[in-house]
């Protein structure tokens, strides 16, 4: 299939964990080859991910291959130093466009207070052994040491209803952060989701390229993808078990849903977003 598209250049958001990659063993079957034909094809994929830094900086060396990204739910925008040659700094090869503020110092100071008030509701992933974070994640040693050094976010196992976290997340707000549901977890962060680094990235690549004509596509799977969904013009739903919870909150005609699960459901999404375009 061809992915060139007149007088448009796609630029595509992508989930990466059961949406780019499968959840159970993270492959990604097809989906680099895909990928590089739509760069071929002079459109744009952008990672954005809950994944850390150091973990797609790892993929990406292992692919030999790099792409811009979104990491931590937001929390940090990077891309390759060929497509932003003006970014104030850098960081291991790549343009630093945006970071949020760390997290680490706000969680030090409330951490006590939330295990005393919540603490039967949930567990912080970062105080569970090795043992059990393999078994929670699904990763390996390697994987498991990247996937730990976060920066943006913190993870937690929230073992409690929804009534509980509602109150949690009240609290939180009160320190100016949030928490969000993600795949296999939930994370806390400052103010900040996909949707916002999103625009933040479309913004760069209006700037720096001012005679292209663009459309969005973003392609998730859970709830911390729906602001990023929500802010482009074709929003893609891979199918999994997480996605019929929340695909009423999706304001957009432009809906696809995939058949199937990732990593195939992914290009079923990219193929059918491609042709609406066509279409419209």
């Amino acid at each position: 299939m061809t992915y060139k598209i007149k007088n448009l250049c796609a630029l595509i958001f992508t989930d990466l964990d059961a949406s780019f990659l499968n959840k159970s063993n993270f492959s990604f079957g097809n989906n680099m080859n895909i990928t590089k034909k739509i760069f071929k094809d002079d459109n744009f994929v952008i990672f954005n991910t809950s994944k850390t830094f150091i973990e797609l900086n790892y993929f990406f060396q292992q692919q030999s291959y790099d792409l811009p990204f979104i990491c931590e739910n937001g929390g940090g925008i990077y891309s390759p130093k060929r497509y932003f040659n003006n970014a104030a700094h850098t960081r291991d090869g790549y343009n630093v466009i945006f970071e949020s503020t760390k997290i680490n110092k706000k969680i030090s100071k409330i951490k006590r207070a939330i295990l005393q008030i919540f603490g039967e509701h949930c567990t912080f992933y970062n105080d569970l052994n090795d043992f059990e974070k393999q078994k929670f994640s699904g990763l390996n040693e390697k994987e498991l040491m990247n996937a730990s050094r976060r920066e943006f976010t913190e993870l937690i196992i929230w073992k409690s209803d929804y009534e509980n976290l509602i109150k949690f997340n009240d609290y939180l707000h009160t320190h100016d952060l949030k928490i969000i549901k993600g795949g296999r977890f939930h994370h806390i962060s400052n103010n900040i989701n996909k949707g916002i680094s999103m625009l933040r990235l479309v913004n760069e690549y209006k700037k720096y390229y001012p005679s292209k004509k663009f459309v969005t596509i973003a392609i998730g799977d859970s709830e911390n993808d729906l602001e990023m969904l929500n802010c482009v013009d074709y929003p893609c739903l891979v199918k999994s078990n997480d996605s019929q919870t929340f695909i009423k909150n999706i304001k957009s005609s432009n809906l696809f849903i995939s058949d199937r699960e990732a990593p195939e459901g992914w290009e079923d999404c990219v193929n059918q977003a491609f042709e609406q375009i066509r279409r419209q």
